[in-house]
């Protein structure tokens, strides 16, 4: 797959718009590390840090730092609901990856599959002859559901 070189970026240039640290809870002891909210201002600076994040770590002495991208509750339980099928993709060594704002992007033979729910998901495999056990049937079932507006509930 093609893949566009990332634009230069001028010295001068601001790469990151906003920081800000989350306020530590009440029940945490004063010695726990609070999250840090960071806004990049390029997305493709933002990738290439996710990227190397995941590949090759942080050099030192940042390799403490763990990154991960700020996703909502209803992308959270969406994943959540589709992770047996994905470990079923890994064990079986096909490659997936997460669209925007909530579906599971398969690569098989040349062809790009769009799941966007679990359903589908199921479907799927059965279609290409992939067992799934029972218990992966059922941990889907146990999954609480979020509210559309979960900050109201």
């Amino acid at each position: 797959m093609f893949q566009a070189p990332a634009p230069a970026i001028h010295p001068d240039q601001m790469v990151v718009d906003r920081v800000h640290r989350l306020r530590r809870p009440q029940h945490m002891p004063p010695t726990t590390e609070r999250d840090v909210i960071a806004r990049v201002h390029f997305f493709h600076v933002k990738e290439q840090i996710m990227r190397e994040s995941r590949t090759a770590g942080m050099p030192d002495p940042y390799g403490h730092i763990k990154i991960f991208a700020d996703l909502s509750a209803e992308t959270l339980q969406f994943r959540k609901s589709l992770t047996q099928i994905t470990a079923t993709l890994r064990e079986k060594n096909i490659a997936y990856r997460w669209g925007y704002p909530a579906k599971l992007l398969i690569h098989r033979e040349g062809k790009m599959h769009v799941i966007l729910n679990t359903e589908m998901g199921l479907l799927k495999l059965k279609d290409w002859g992939i067992q799934v056990a029972e218990e992966v049937k059922q941990h889907r079932l146990n999954i609480p559901r979020v509210p559309r507006d979960w900050s109201t509930a």
